[in-house]
C-alpha cells in the first residue's frame, strides 16, 4: 500500500494537469505535422517494404492522434487529475516517441 501511495505522489508531483495538457497539445501538433509531411510526394515509398512500413506508420499515426485528442478533451473537462489519466498520458508520450523513431527510420531509408 505504501508503494502505491508513494508512486502516486511521485507521479502526481511530476505530472501535473497543466504539464499533461501542454505535453499532449505539443504531441498533437507534431502528429499533425507528421501527417502533413506524409501527404507530400517526397515521402512516397519506392519499394514494397517501404510501402508496408508507411501504411503501418499511417495507421499508428491516426490511432495515436485520435487517442491523444480524446485524452486531451478528457483532461480539459475534469478538474482533478486521476492516476489513470497520468498513466494514459505517459503511454501516449511513449507511443509518440516510438512513432517518431519509426518516422525517422522511414525517412532515412528513403534517402539511401
Amino acid at each position: 500500500m505504501k508503494t502505491t501511495q508513494a508512486t502516486y505522489i511521485n507521479l502526481s508531483t511530476r505530472y501535473t494537469k497543466n504539464y499533461c495538457i501542454k505535453k499532449l497539445e505539443k504531441n498533437y501538433k507534431a502528429l499533425q505535422e507528421m501527417e502533413r509531411q506524409f501527404s507530400s510526394y517526397i515521402y512516397e515509398p519506392n519499394t514494397y517494404s517501404l510501402f508496408t512500413k508507411l501504411e503501418t506508420i499511417r495507421t499508428s499515426l491516426s490511432n495515436l492522434k485520435k487517442g491523444n485528442a480524446e485524452l486531451l478533451a478528457n483532461l480539459q473537462k475534469k478538474k482533478a487529475l486521476k492516476i489513470q489519466q497520468i498513466h494514459k498520458t505517459k503511454e501516449q508520450i511513449y507511443s509518440f516517441m516510438e512513432l517518431k523513431k519509426l518516422f525517422d527510420d522511414y525517412t532515412k531509408q528513403l534517402r539511401y
